[in-house]
């Protein structure tokens, strides 16, 4: 009996002690399950919930940034303008073609034959523009509106108006739109773009790839940018103008639309990006508010923009070296040569510029390069005298000038660029022949050392040399080598061979520039269309 109880008390036992166990996993279990849940789905139950008044992480300088940009957008946003335009083309398609064969021939085939089938096809671009007076005159790119025979603007409130041509101005690429409504227009403020300096945060908004108020924020990467040469009649505008340079993102769509400081101002209008494949790559640029102010002003008073004019030739196809400017007694190293006067009664010629001169100071500003000079002059009322410093040969000399009206039809001269070679060059490169007598006769010159041919990597290459054989369009002809006249080919070669090492020539040149067909291209007047340049060699 005293067994049997025993054995009674130790199963008793071993059940609770089972029973405790299984309690104590099961949970354990429970409690790891309720764990897991509670950390995948997060406090209180599974929906997402904004969480707001909490504390920013970025110190007070980022706060303060952020809400500046805000202020900024938020103050030139309503002024700032989407524009669609229209415009209607017209082609001549050859007669009985169809699918590929139903070609557009260009206006003069249609002109000749008037009875070929018109057609018309409507091109529509976008654009933006900025308010900057409340009766609704807008500024904006003239790209934009050129040619347009329906302009569309639409405003921040979401209306869309009508919108007239005041005038543009290709050089500036510039023009002045207006819309008529029945109450004042928001507009902004013009800030001091000659204040902006390179690092200084900028806003850019318009209307990117049609997006309307959209903003992008940068810094200005470079002020004053000059493009000395352009590479077709369509860059013009680019010889004019010395621009801001912003890395804030600019595509197209944003052309007309604001460049604003930090201070609500507009300091710029953009214009044009530098890119490989029409968007964003961090080069985008402004034309500054000192030239927009004074073409806006002149279009509203005069209706169209003038500009100052000299009535030179510059030395714009070479560079003006050391050795230049020691030849021609340049103390300060640098000018602008004149190659030559485009009117004998023109503005420089009455003052008694001549060619060789070389222009050091314009109206007091130093000059240093040809878009110095170009800007200078173009920036200057016309019928205003100034007073031109220009070294003659060592000396220094004054006149005073008093400038044209710019012609309309006068087109800049392209120039030519040359990067720096790192490796000192050991040949001069010169193929040279005497002057044929029929391409003397010609060109109406004496003679001269016809460039055969220019070594590639050559000295003479490095000048900006171009010989017949080189197929670039136009051909050089040696008229001069240190003053001293060259009438065959013999007498460059005697000069070049009387120089000692690290001397240096100063070649007159007169490139002949050829035509599609070979021949020698003649200007409007059917004389040879040559220009004349000089450049520098020294001797290795």
């Amino acid at each position: 009996m005293i067994y049997e109880a025993r054995e009674q008390r130790l199963s008793k036992h071993l059940v609770s002690f089972f029973v405790v166990l299984f309690v104590l996993c099961l949970g354990i279990g429970i409690g790891t399950l309720i764990s897991h849940r509670a950390i995948a789905m997060g406090p209180g139950d599974s929906q997402l919930k904004i969480q707001s008044g909490g504390t920013s992480l970025a110190n007070p300088g980022i706060q303060a940034m952020s809400q500046a940009f805000e202020e900024v957008a938020k103050r030139v946003g309503p002024a700032v303008v989407n524009i669609n335009t229209e415009a209607v083309i017209s082609f001549t398609t050859r007669p009985g073609g169809s699918g590929r064969n139903n070609q557009q021939m260009p206006d003069w085939f249609g002109q000749m034959f008037p009875n070929a089938p018109q057609q018309q096809r409507t091109l529509s671009s976008l654009g933006s523009g900025i308010f900057v007076d409340p009766k609704g005159y807008i500024i904006t790119n003239n790209h934009v509106v050129a040619d347009a025979t329906k302009i569309k603007v639409n405003v921040k409130d979401g209306k869309e108006y009508q919108a007239r041509v005041i005038a543009g101005d290709e050089l500036s690429d510039i023009a002045v739109i207006k819309i008529d409504g029945d109450k004042e227009f928001p507009y902004v403020k013009i800030g001091d773009s000659r204040a902006m300096k390179v690092g200084d945060w900028v806003i850019a908004i318009g209307s990117p790839f049609g997006l309307e108020q959209s903003v992008t924020a940068g810094i200005v990467s470079a002020i004053g940018r000059v493009f000395e040469s352009v590479e077709s009649a369509d860059q013009q505008q680019m010889l004019f103008n010395d621009y801001l340079q912003t890395d804030a993102a600019i595509n197209p769509g944003n052309s007309g639309g604001p460049l604003v400081n930090m201070n609500a101002e507009v300091i710029g209008i953009n214009s044009f990006i530098n890119t490989t494949n029409r968007a964003n790559a961090g080069v985008g640029f402004a034309v500054p508010a000192h030239i927009f102010v004074e073409v806006y002003n002149q279009i509203l008073e005069k209706g169209k923009v003038s500009r100052g004019y000299l009535s030179v030739n510059m030395n714009i196809e070479f560079p003006f070296t050391p050795a230049m400017a020691d030849y021609f007694g340049v103390k300060q190293g640098k000018g602008v040569l004149i190659t030559g006067l485009v009117e004998e009664n023109g503005p420089a010629a009455k003052a008694g510029i001549k060619p060789e001169d070389v222009i050091i100071e314009f109206d007091g500003k130093k000059i240093t390069s040809v878009q110095e000079l170009r800007l200078a002059a173009a920036n200057t009322p016309p019928g205003r005298t100034v007073n031109v410093k220009a070294v003659r040969f060592g000396t220094v000399k004054d006149f005073s000038v008093t400038l044209a009206e710019r012609p309309l039809q006068e087109q800049a001269k392209q120039g030519i660029s040359f990067e720096p070679k790192a490796e000192p060059k050991t040949e001069i490169g010169m193929n040279i022949d005497n002057v044929p007598t029929r391409l003397a006769q010609s060109l109406n010159i004496s003679g001269g050392a016809l460039l055969v041919s220019v070594s590639p990597g050559s000295l003479a290459e490095d000048a900006g040399l171009v010989g017949q054989r080189n197929q670039a369009g136009n051909f050089d002809i040696v008229q001069t080598a240190n003053g001293k006249k060259i009438e065959v080919a013999q007498d460059l070669l005697d000069i070049l061979k009387g120089l000692k090492s690290g001397q240096a020539v100063i070649l007159k040149i007169l490139r002949v520039p050829m035509d599609a067909s070979g021949r020698i291209a003649m200007d409007a007047f059917g004389k040879p269309a040559t220009s004349t340049g000089y450049t520098s060699i020294v001797m290795p």
